[in-house]
């Protein structure tokens, strides 16, 4: 199928972690760096607002009135400028995934494409078909004349259609190489409040306002506002040029999936890829109870047998009158009996042993050479002992015997001159 008149419609919503000003502005320091954009393609600024302009617009009153109430001076934003990094911070909005931080989104980015520049493939041989000229055939092509038509009559159409998503940006890219398309960024805004400010920023809630309200989790006031629009390009389409829309990423050549059929659709898949993991479960606990239940039976089989052996040898009688099984039984109470002996015996050595401490036959050199060193100082003690007495004794020998010839001496003299007197 490859006819012209078949289209298909991009539509997609991010927060303001995605809005590029300076590239959707074309920015001559930011896009020299971006090689797939052509400066000398088709791109255009409808609509560019500073988003702190914006904000003012839409709270800068609201913010007054809620300061002058206010008594604590921590209580007070202090302008516009306060109110967005209280939005910034808001535990309640959105987790970042990337920098994973906590906040609500100060604007939210659309970006709008009609038409596709992908190639039609060729399901026999697998590759992209070709004209008779060797191009490409692009059966989702829109000429440009039509898209900047259907993109700027959508935009015309914005403010009327959201009257509560207010738009402070639009730009028009025709020179990325690919199907035209536009980014339009707005911040939402609600009112009715009757805490804090009476006019805040709420994408839920402004769409609430403005007629879309969440029916589920699977169909919330997000889903059903891009139904709505995206459904309104499609008319452009389809009433005005009469293209038939498709959406290949939904299948090939086939009809849009309504965002109902294809939430419902999700969900059950959920709910049968649950059960199949419940199922698994399941067959894997039935295996274990399978596999412990045979190991039950062959221990039931193990048993009935060795029961029936018993029962034979208790029926066969011996020649000393006991059972086969009596007599069995005695012999390995008699075996157990003779280890039990062993084992005791076995102790009482060790421990017999244990207590015996012989003398080691050789030792080891270093107590040989302090052996021969005490003996040697030993001996010299003994020699100079022996030196000392001996010195000793000949000294007091010498002086007993002075003293023997000393009194010999004087027993020896006789006076003569006593005898001569008598």
């Amino acid at each position: 199928m490859t006819n012209s008149k078949v289209t298909t419609v991009r539509f997609h919503m991010g927060g303001d972690d995605e809005i590029k000003t300076e590239h959707n502005r074309r920015d001559e320091n930011t896009v020299k760096w971006e090689k797939h954009i052509d400066m000398d393609g088709k791109h255009e600024v409808l609509r560019d607002m500073e988003l702190e302009s914006v904000y003012e617009e839409l709270f800068g009153r609201a913010i007054e009135e809620y300061d002058a109430k206010q008594k604590r001076r921590d209580r007070r934003y202090g302008g516009v400028y306060g109110y967005m990094e209280q939005v910034r911070a808001d535990s309640r909005g959105r987790v970042n995934h990337k920098t994973r931080t906590k906040g609500k989104n100060l604007a939210y980015e659309v970006i709008v494409g009609v038409g596709s520049v992908k190639p039609e493939l060729d399901e026999e041989t697998g590759r992209f078909k070709r004209d008779s000229k060797g191009n490409f055939v692009t059966p989702y092509l829109v000429p440009d004349d039509i898209c900047e038509a259907v993109l700027k009559a959508y935009l015309a159409a914005w403010d009327a259609r959201n009257p509560h998503l207010r738009l402070y940006g639009a730009y028009l890219h025709g020179d990325e190489g690919g199907a035209m398309h536009m980014h339009l960024d707005f911040v939402p805004w609600a009112d009715g409040y009757e805490r804090g400010l009476s006019v805040q920023t709420s994408l839920n809630r402004a769409l609430a306002q403005q007629g879309c309200v969440s029916e589920g989790w699977t169909r919330n006031s997000h889903v059903i506002w891009a139904e709505r629009e995206r459904d309104f390009i499609e008319s452009i389409l389809t009433e005005q040029y009469g293209y038939t829309i498709v959406h290949p990423d939904a299948g090939k050549y086939k009809e849009s999936i309504p965002w109902r059929v294809y939430a419902q659709e999700q969900e059950a898949l959920k709910r049968i890829d649950d059960q199949k993991v419940k199922l698994s479960a399941m067959l894997r606990e039935a295996d274990d109870m399978e596999a412990e239940l045979e190991m039950k039976r062959q221990e039931l089989e193990e048993a009935t047998e060795a029961t029936c052996a018993i029962e034979e040898m208790k029926a066969i009688e011996m020649p000393d009158g006991r059972s086969l099984w009596e007599h069995n039984m005695a012999r390995v109470r008699e075996e157990r009996e003779r280890k039990r002996r062993e084992e005791e015996a076995k102790k009482r050595r060790r421990k017999s042993e244990s207590r015996v401490h012989r003398a080691p036959n050789v030792l080891p050199t270093e107590y040989e050479e302090q052996m021969d060193e005490q003996k040697a100082r030993i001996e010299r003690q003994v020699r100079e002992d022996v030196l000392g007495r001996n010195e000793d004794l000949t000294r007091r020998t010498l002086a007993a015997s002075e003293r023997v010839l000393s009194k010999a001496e004087n027993e020896s003299e006789f006076d003569f001159d006593s005898i001569r007197r008598g």
